[in-house]
């Protein structure tokens, strides 16, 4: 069955990370990297250090058919599901993009971050990422996704964050180009070559193309960032 807040039973999160776990035998992952951009504009790119990723496609069926299956199921259900509840959203499925990471063992983090920076000025339409977790023997393990949410109040300095366990089956969908978040440490007593301690996420990317809701000035979340990387956390 699955667990708490997971779509999907055990065994099919463990039968997803395994196919991940056999394309990373292949060779298919590379060095994850990201991009930062400081007060002048100057674009920067940095490795993610023990953090490593590919982008599935259809070449990889043979070798992960549970996992391309689920990328198509939800590039064919979400988009429609979302828009029919709001339009404003206009969430495309006629491209996409994914990415398979695994984290390793002994401290890997994602630094805090908000997602596409550069947006449509680099051709960059990616709205709302979908997160599957494919950890189902998690037991504590860190690696939590941390969201800042806001401050508490305006007498507090420091946001209010919610942490979301990586554990089996479970699916994280937010606007992440607008709400900061973070990967707090993964396994950090663990060693680097602790393999059941890697943590694998596969994300998907639903484009928009209502173009003005990314880093949408208007938007409740627009402040968020700002606060985020000025306030101690």
């Amino acid at each position: 069955t699955p667990t708490p807040y997971s779509i999907l039973p055990r065994d099919s999160s463990q039968t997803m990370r395994q196919q991940s776990i056999n394309l990373r035998n292949m060779g298919r992952y590379e060095q994850s990297w990201s991009e930062k951009i400081d007060p002048s504009g100057t674009v920067t790119r940095f490795d993610k250090d023990g953090v490593f990723a590919c982008e599935p496609d259809g070449g990889d069926y043979d070798t992960a058919p549970d996992l391309i299956m689920y990328l198509s199921v939800m590039l064919q259900t979400l988009p429609a599901l979302l828009n029919s509840e709001d339009a404003e959203y206009g969430l495309s499925a006629s491209s996409f993009n994914a990415k398979l990471a695994v984290t390793s063992p002994g401290g890997s983090v994602y630094p805090l971050h908000i997602d596409n920076p550069q947006g449509v000025s680099a051709g960059d339409t990616r709205k709302l990422p979908c997160i599957l977790y494919m950890n189902p023997d998690y037991q504590g393990d860190g690696g939590e996704l941390r969201i800042y949410c806001g401050t508490k109040s305006e007498d507090e300095e420091k946001m209010d964050v919610v942490d979301i366990i990586p554990d089996g089956g479970r699916v994280v969908v937010f606007w992440s180009d607008e709400i900061p978040h973070e990967v707090l440490p993964t396994a950090p007593d663990a060693a680097r070559s602790d393999e059941e301690r890697d943590r694998y996420a596969l994300t998907v990317w639903i484009p928009t193309e209502n173009y003005h809701t990314i880093h949408n000035p208007g938007s409740k979340f627009a402040t968020l960032g700002q606060d985020a990387f000025a306030k101690p956390h």
